[in-house]
């Protein structure tokens, strides 16, 4: 009886190696088919995203087809921000993390891959700083834990770095192999192109915008007298009918009205005054349109910087509230006159004292100051033959980051 266990056993241990190798290259195959798969996707998707105008639509994209494709636990993509100079998430896929959401050009990572050019792993790295206890590896590998990246990989065009993606771990477990690698690299040269065509197209839309609001704008200008015309008309009309009839309440014998009636024609006597002096208020706003719309003349003239302001504060009335900030006029009534365009100048102080006003605003919000109030100061002082002018305000001021 003994026989037949001793001669199973015999033929498991001969059989068994071979089942077990044949199971094993099942599963690699199986593996490597599904890793062929999502690389040939990602091939593919980096072709097609050069057609994408949106820049917006083309990140989404792309971070969909890198986590449903790949089946990746987080990706993040950063892009350079030159106005905030930094690099600044755009999107990011784990609703359950929240991101970092800029990174400094001075970041080690940054800089680290501004210099190589490569991916960063994570487990390469951790590896790295382990057996040499180089500070450069142990900063690269908080950073990386920081972003809970597995894998970094930059996207550059031609020597620009544009940006660069970050990739949680695998669903699976597995590894990041090199081929994986090579594909993301592909990937991210292709979107780099991608963004700059996207990046350029949205800015030549904006251009484009702003370009027929200009030309509607100069429309605008070139109406203004027969426009104007048409509206002094209107409300000269109204001051007319609304004077003729204060007139005739004031001719009008009330003694003999209830005192019901009486309140009703003081009402209506009270809403007349409104009416007049809405229209003057009308026509005053009539004539600071046409003055400011006017090309002017093509000479320069002496000016004084009284004159300048007070046709800027015309027309900067109608944008910003006056009533809510100090204006102050810190320089002598003899200052010397301006030699210059009437209309160009007033157009420079226009934008000074609009951009004041949003920094004062801006304050105003974020810190709600007790007691504060926006205040904006104009000095001038004689220098040789120039007169230097200087705009100063009280409000939230410029930022460090963008101080150099």
């Amino acid at each position: 009886w003994w026989m037949a266990p001793l001669i199973l056993m015999g033929a498991l241990a001969t059989v068994g190696p071979f089942i077990y190798i044949f199971l094993q290259r099942k599963a690699e195959d199986r593996l490597l088919r599904e890793q062929r798969r999502y690389q040939e996707t990602l091939k593919q998707a980096s072709v097609g995203m050069t057609r994408i105008r949106s820049i917006k639509k083309l990140l989404d994209l792309i971070a969909h087809i890198v986590t449903k494709t790949v089946k990746i636990a987080y990706a993040g993509i950063y892009l350079y921000n030159a106005q905030n100079d930094a690099y600044i998430l755009q999107v990011s896929r784990d609703k359950g993390r929240i991101p970092i959401p800029k990174l400094s050009p001075h970041n080690p990572l940054i800089t680290w891959m501004n210099v190589t050019h490569e991916p960063l792993v994570y487990e390469e790295v951790k590896r790295q700083m382990q057996d040499s206890r180089d500070v450069a590896y142990r900063r690269l590998e908080e950073n990386m834990r920081m972003l809970t990246a597995s894998v970094i990989i930059p996207s550059f065009l031609e020597n620009r770095f544009m940006g660069f993606f970050v990739l949680g771990d695998k669903l699976s477990g597995q590894i990041y192999t090199p081929e994986d690698l090579n594909v993301f690299q592909v990937l991210a040269s292709q979107a780099a192109l991608a963004i700059e065509n996207a990046q350029f197209y949205e800015e030549a839309k904006e251009m484009h915008e702003q370009i027929a609001q200009a030309e509607k704008m100069a429309t605008i200008g070139t109406m203004a007298d027969g426009l104007s015309h048409q509206i002094n008309n209107r409300l000269y009309a109204l001051s007319l009918i609304a004077g003729d009839t204060i007139d005739t309440i004031k001719l009008t014998d009330t003694s003999q009205c209830t005192p019901e009636v009486k309140e009703m024609i003081g009402q209506i006597n009270h809403a007349l005054e409104r009416i007049q002096a809405n229209v003057i208020q009308g026509g005053q706003v009539v004539r600071g349109i046409l003055k400011y719309t006017r090309k002017g003349e093509e000479g320069l003239e002496p000016i004084t910087l009284d004159q300048v302001l007070d046709g800027t504060l015309d027309m900067v009335q109608y944008k910003v509230k006056l009533s809510e900030i100090d204006v102050v006029r810190d320089y002598p009534k003899d200052t010397p006159k301006i030699k210059g365009n009437t209309v160009q100048l007033q157009e420079v102080f226009f934008n000074f004292i609009d951009n004041a006003y949003d920094a004062i605003v801006e304050r105003r919000t974020f810190l709600k100051e007790e007691g504060y109030k926006g205040r904006i100061t104009i000095s001038a002082h004689p220098k040789n033959d120039i007169l230097e002018i200087t705009v100063e305000d009280n409000g939230m001021g410029i930022k460090e980051d963008n101080n150099e």
